[in-house]
């Protein structure tokens, strides 16, 4: 099916969206409040004949105005059509769909994953589709016609969209502009490679997204959680640092290869020796009562020194520095001590 498109609104994204459509062959016309910017072939007379001619109706706009367009455009709209929003969240514009036009009109969220900067990079073109359940070819339609522009499309929930944004968008926007507001980037001539990529985020933040910071702080329902997450993480090694004076390393993000295993090898052996250590101290409680029984000293001290003594034999057979052992074996007769106290409810 050839579509034909009506773009309603003609900003930074529409303007871009309108170029990929016309190098793609793609018939297309625009409403837009700000006529004059629109280009005169492109120019709808009115929001009434912008849908008579199309087939497609994109809502590139902001989300704070997505109601009231729908709300107007729904007593226009026919099953013949269907509308896409292009917003960079997704969960509430869904909803609006759903609300104004719900079965009676086919629809789609999408969120195309460039912009102006990014087309003129010559970077990827991405694009989130949302299928939902009452309108499953108005997703294939979407998807269709992004490909034709030459997008590779993933499928998505708006839930998982926004989730992912939160983590991606949300918080790339939020360092971005925290950069502006600290003075990074500023009068650094001397600055080392390793700083360019903060520098290009803080052009990034000045220059590209101005316009976005706040649609995906505000509409993003992750957005508050990803950045209280953020702060979290970056507090917390904040303190790391002023603790150690400033030595302490990052964890690193992920292990490197085969030591999780070997991680998991050594927590199994842990679990063992805590076990073991219970059953020793169950053990002890048991000889305490006996010796109690008896009139017999509890700690035993020549016993003790005996252990001690076969502890450093076993430690030289496993190649154990027998130093440490001994303050590990000291350490194991408290334990043992403190299980006997506190099952006896005082000193034995």
């Amino acid at each position: 099916m050839t579509e034909t498109v009506g773009l309603l609104g003609y900003g930074r994204f529409g303007q871009a969206l309108s170029g990929l459509l016309s190098d793609a062959g793609v018939a297309h016309r625009v409403v837009d409040p700000r006529r004059d910017e629109v280009p005169p072939k492109l120019l709808a007379g009115s929001l009434e004949e912008l849908v008579g001619w199309s087939s497609v109706v994109v809502l590139a706009m902001p989300v704070s105005s997505m109601r009231a367009s729908l709300e107007a455009l729904r007593p226009l709209l026919t099953p013949r059509h269907f509308v896409i929003d292009v917003g960079s969240v997704k969960v509430r514009p869904v909803r609006m769909l759903a609300s104004v036009l719900g079965r009676d009109i086919p629809w789609a969220g999408t969120h195309p994953l460039f912009g102006p900067a990014s087309l003129a990079r010559g970077d990827a073109r991405r694009t989130v589709v949302c299928p939902n359940e009452p309108h499953p070819e108005a997703a294939r339609r979407a998807r269709a016609l992004f490909e034709r522009l030459g997008c590779e499309v993933t499928e998505m929930s708006p839930e998982a969209h926004d989730a992912l944004m939160a983590r991606t968008h949300v918080l790339t926007f939020f360092l971005a502009h925290g950069l502006v507001k600290a003075g990074v980037g500023k009068d650094l001539p001397f600055a080392p490679p390793s700083f360019q990529p903060v520098a290009r985020l803080e052009e990034y933040a000045r220059r590209e997204v101005p316009h976005l910071f706040s649609v995906v702080q505000s509409e993003n329902p992750y957005a508050r959680e990803a950045r209280v997450g953020l702060l979290g993480a970056l507090n917390q090694l904040h303190l790391g640092l002023e603790a150690t004076g400033g030595t302490a390393a990052a964890e690193p993000l992920a292990p490197p290869p085969g030591l999780t295993d070997v991680r998991e090898r050594i927590d199994g052996l842990d679990r063992e020796l805590v076990a073991l250590l219970g059953r020793r101290a169950r053990l002890v409680q048991e000889a305490a009562r006996v010796k109690a029984a008896h009139g017999l000293p509890f700690p035993d001290e020549q016993r003790e020194a005996s252990l001690l003594e076969q502890w450093r034999r076993w430690a030289g057979l496993e190649g154990l520095e027998t130093g440490a052992l001994e303050d590990l074996f000291r350490a194991v007769l408290r334990l043992s001590r403190d299980s006997v106290c506190d099952s006896s409810g005082g000193s034995a």
